[in-house]
């Protein structure tokens, strides 16, 4: 179990982590500048090995700074967004009950082969919580903070291929490990905070 924020996405990694290669090899057979050479196999392990560590480094990153975005959504927190109801400076702090969500985070791996840095992956994180409660601290239509809360985590590891457009998903996934995680002290975000994302209102007709 995870305490005070310190939970990030690359510690639901498993331990041997080195299931990059197929990703890394449809990569390089569609980049217009890697697909020009042929690659002697020793050159495409290390290519492979650099940009497993640069997964796991670019999921280095707290899941309190992620979730946020797909808790923002929840129609309960769309009246924080009415300057009438919660006038400008005002914080208040929301109680969510169980709610389960779900959100994409999408980071861009960026590889360095023979002094040529390419943006090598791009992948899909699927991250889920199952919030059995959480405080959310609101201020200016925005989540400013978060405050004690008790949660499980899940998350699903894609690739996107990135010569179509979309990116479409290919055959690499990795089901992560999932985690209970504890927040006992306040977790604060960057400001302004995550906006309250409001629902789209239905158009009119004449």
């Amino acid at each position: 179990m995870s305490n005070n924020g310190q939970c990030t996405i690359s510690d639901l990694l498993p331990k041997k982590f080195e299931q990059m290669g197929p990703a890394i090899d449809e990569e390089m057979s569609v980049d217009p500048v890697l697909s020009q050479r042929r690659w002697p196999g020793l050159v495409n392990k290390t290519i492979a090995r650099k940009a497993t560590e640069a997964v796991r480094k670019s999921l280095q990153k707290s899941v309190f700074l992620i979730l946020p975005a797909a808790w923002s959504r929840a129609p309960e927190l769309e009246e924080y967004t009415d300057e009438t109801k919660h006038p400008p400076g005002k914080e208040v702090t929301l109680h969510l009950g169980e709610h389960k969500f779900e959100i994409d985070y999408k980071p861009v791996v960026n590889v360095t082969i023979l002094n040529m840095t390419r943006p090598l992956l791009r992948l899909k994180l699927i991250l889920a919580s199952q919030v059995r409660s959480a405080a959310i601290k609101i201020r200016d239509g925005h989540i400013v903070a978060i405050g004690e809360c008790d949660l499980a985590i899940e998350a699903e590891l894609k690739h996107l291929i990135t010569d179509t457009d979309p990116p479409q998903e290919s055959g690499f996934h990795l089901k992560l490990k999932s985690r209970e995680v504890q927040l006992v002290e306040p977790f604060e975000l960057d400001p302004p905070g995550v906006p309250i994302v409001r629902a789209k209102q239905p158009s009119r007709t004449t």
